[in-house]
């Protein structure tokens, strides 16, 4: 078997004295550069586990005999990185890449060894069809523990947005037809064995889920509702198939709350039950459960910090250990054998990036297995704090602020950085492009505004038909916020943020000029009609959805016009810096053209970058370094 050093990059760091900063000035490749280590997943026996890690320069997949310690790489992919993997039995793995960003993922498998590796799906690169984006994709559902040459895929080749499901052979790529999509089925629902038992469905508006009736083979509805109603989801599925786990806005008694919750739930009479957990400042919770006792084990949620409340008492004893050995860092199991006698433990903070263990459980013993940037000292990092202020109209915001390492936190120059969706949000944790800005003497400030999932019905209707207006109010407030906490010189503030982000950034310059002295612009969008005319096929579940929230092109094109940045170029007065990706199948490249052309005309100071073969985000390390080093040089002339 071949062996495989894996070598750790050595960085030295110079002084960088600004003001009253002292700080490590650090190469900007030491935050950039691909992880040593990423995404440690056991075997089902527990006897290799898997990880990527770069092989000229792209992240590969490496094996690694828990036996003997011998690493094998198994993949040599040269032009782009592996995204994932996952084992298909204790021999076999699968791992998935899109081309150039695309977002149509292909499937590929490979033996532990490196050997008999084949295309199972090839991938294929976005096309343009009567003015929309297509994307194709078969994607993994499950792993059949009890047919170990098949996988459960689903495919949208008949139906852009439905998808079928299909048994694949691991070898070969056959595909036979399980289960064809009864109607708009977004989402399918697995039993422990693999086996179809339930789906989540959108129609229009509504939407709920349903099960499978073995008896009749029907499919019978359980719940249906509007997404501004109070409704109730599936969380999880215990091994008898006749309870689970519910996310409710409705309590038992039929009483509505703002914040879900999670509830017992009871399949056979579709009766919500006892509640298992809530929290009075977000949804909660996700549901942690495994396949050894299929049953639950605890719950995690985040408000500010990632927390997590164990149920069980065995993997309450289990974490307890580990964060005892680990006190410093935010503690998870990532994987383990389906045994459950040896796990993976991942450990991080803002601070630390992810750092990476065995645990053996019959001997409570905690082996270190590597680093993901050994090259970072977190001493050297920028903490990242969780953060709470009143918009104007008195909600509460929740937000982070990440100060530059050294700095006294007063009257620093302030990056304003919304994050994409909108419907997503911001979380705690080591983030390389925050702690990269924090290094360069720069205060991060991230919002989660209205509109940000998880934090309650009212908080996400609020933001109902608001892109521009009080959704882009959050973040003014955010940024007057931070000048008034004395954080933040007014005189120095950029805003910059990527896809809803970058939208944001756009806004934020045309609707709130006075606050901002230059913007970024990430693969955003620029043109709220052209974000319809150029949707992926791909979103077709969820337009109806996206026209009560943002407006509707056919019978609100003036609204969605006056809300557009490209029609405001006239009232931006700073430079402006753009990245978009030929390739992006979710903001098309006509929105920088159309946003350039708006800018030229004004006669607005601006930059744009396009590289040809990204997508939503450059993923490539050769293009993230040129975009960062713009990025820098950008704030540092305008800031």
């Amino acid at each position: 078997m071949k062996k495989f050093a894996l070598r750790a990059l050595v960085l030295t760091a110079a002084v960088m004295i600004s003001g009253s900063v002292f700080a490590k000035s650090l190469p900007l490749e030491t935050f950039f550069k691909k992880p040593q280590y990423a995404g440690f997943q056991l075997s089902p026996d527990g006897n290799n586990v898997g990880v990527l890690a770069p092989i000229n320069d792209r992240l590969n997949i490496v094996v690694i005999d828990l036996n003997n310690r011998e690493l094998t790489p198994v993949t040599g992919i040269k032009d782009q990185d592996v995204s994932g993997f996952i084992w298909a039995n204790n021999e076999r793995l699968l791992f998935f890449m899109d081309k150039d960003g695309s977002e149509s993922f292909g499937i590929f498998a490979v033996n532990k060894d490196g050997s008999m590796a084949r295309t199972l799906v090839q991938p294929l690169a976005s096309q343009l069809s009567k003015g929309q984006r297509v994307i194709r994709f078969t994607q993994l559902l499950d792993v059949l523990e009890k047919d170990q040459d098949h996988v459960l895929v689903v495919n949208n080749d008949r139906r852009a947005s439905y998808p079928d499901v299909y048994k694949m052979n691991i070898v070969t790529g056959r595909k036979q037809l399980v289960q064809r999509n009864p109607g708009n089925v977004t989402g399918w629902i697995t039993d422990w064995d693999g086996n179809i038992i339930g789906a989540n469905y959108t129609d229009g508006v509504e939407g709920g889920f349903q099960m499978l009736n073995k008896e009749t083979g029907e499919w019978e509805e359980y719940t249906r509702g509007r997404y501004d109603e109070p409704g109730y989801s599936l969380a999880g599925i215990t091994g008898d198939l006749e309870h689970a786990y519910v996310n409710s806005q409705i309590n038992p008694d039929g009483s509505t709350r703002d914040k879900a919750a999670v509830f017992k739930y009871n399949l056979k009479t579709r009766e919500i039950g006892d509640m298992v957990y809530e929290h009075d400042q977000i949804d909660c919770c996700n549901v942690m459960m495994t396949k050894a006792k299929k049953d639950m084990i605890g719950i995690s949620y985040m408000v500010g910090k990632p927390e997590v409340v164990y149920t069980d008492e065995k993997w309450k004893a289990i974490m307890d250990g580990i964060n005892q050995a680990l006190p410093n860092t935010i503690n998870g199991v990532s994987s383990m054998s389906d045994d459950e006698r040896v796990m993976t433990v991942v450990a991080s903070s803002s601070t630390q990036p992810p750092r990476y263990f065995l645990y053996h459980t019959e001997r409570k013993a905690l082996e270190p297995m590597g680093d993901s940037r050994p090259w970072i000292n977190a001493g050297d990092m920028a903490e990242m704090k969780p953060v709470t202020f009143q918009a104007r109209d008195g909600m509460t915001l929740h937000g982070y602020l990440t100060l530059p390492k050294g700095s006294d936190g007063k009257n620093l120059p302030l990056i304003m950085n919304p994050h994409g969706g909108p419907w997503a949000r911001d979380g705690w944790g080591f983030n390389p492009e925050t702690q990269f800005l924090a290094n360069r003497g720069y205060a991060v400030l991230q919002v989660n505004f209205r509109g940000s999932v998880g934090f309650g019905m009212q908080h996400l209707l609020s933001s109902k038909k608001q892109w521009g207006r009080a959704m882009q109010d959050d973040v003014s407030d955010a940024v007057n916020w931070a000048i008034g906490e004395g954080i933040a010189d007014k005189g120095k503030v950029c805003i910059y943020g990527g896809s809803y982000g970058g939208y944001a950034t756009m806004a934020g310059l045309t609707f709130s000029p006075e606050l901002y002295q230059c913007g970024i612009n990430y693969v955003g969008v620029t043109d709220l009609p052209l974000l319809f005319k150029t949707a992926p096929d791909a979103w077709a579940s969820g337009m109806d959805y996206m026209k009560e929230m943002v407006g509707d092109p056919d019978t609100e094109k003036e609204f969605l016009e006056q809300w557009s940045p490209s029609n405001h170029a006239d009232k931006i007065k700073v430079p402006v810096f753009m990245a978009y990706g030929a390739q992006d199948p979710r903001v098309d490249i006509s929105h920088a053209k159309v946003m350039e052309k708006a800018l030229k005309k004004n006669g607005v100071k601006y930059e744009l970058m396009v590289k040809r073969d990204e997508g939503h985000g450059y993923r490539k390390q050769e293009n993230q370094y040129d975009y960062y080093r713009k990025v820098e040089s950008f704030l540092a002339e305008n800031l």
